[in-house]
């Protein structure tokens, strides 16, 4: 039976470490890593642990696969999708012109 309370779409399984976004979650926008018994939340923009432990390596893994290309971008976008309600004035702006430029 599906949580209704939270989702959390996987964004991606690299190198055994699960990284997911939570539906009603809450600020900073963040993803969750999940590895063995360490789970990490890991701020978008700076990609560092704010709560919680994961192994070093595997933190690393974490941080150059947010680092590839427009990815830190487009997994703030999916946060905030998955959370309008913490969704700031001038990101929900920059979300429209965006849509409006790929149209």
């Amino acid at each position: 039976m599906l949580d209704k309370k939270k989702l959390a779409p996987l964004l991606e399984n690299k190198n055994g470490v699960k990284i997911e976004v939570y539906s009603r979650d809450h600020l900073p926008a963040h993803i969750h890593a999940k590895y063995a018994e360490y789970e990490a939340l890991i701020n978008i923009q700076t990609g560092e642990i704010f709560a919680g432990k994961l192994p070093s390596k595997k933190l690393r893994i974490v941080q150059d696969w947010l680092n590839e290309g427009n990815r830190r971008e487009r997994i703030e976008r999916n946060f905030y999708e998955l959370n309008p309600r913490l969704l700031p004035k001038d990101f929900e702006s920059d979300i429209h012109k965006q849509g409006e430029t790929s149209n």
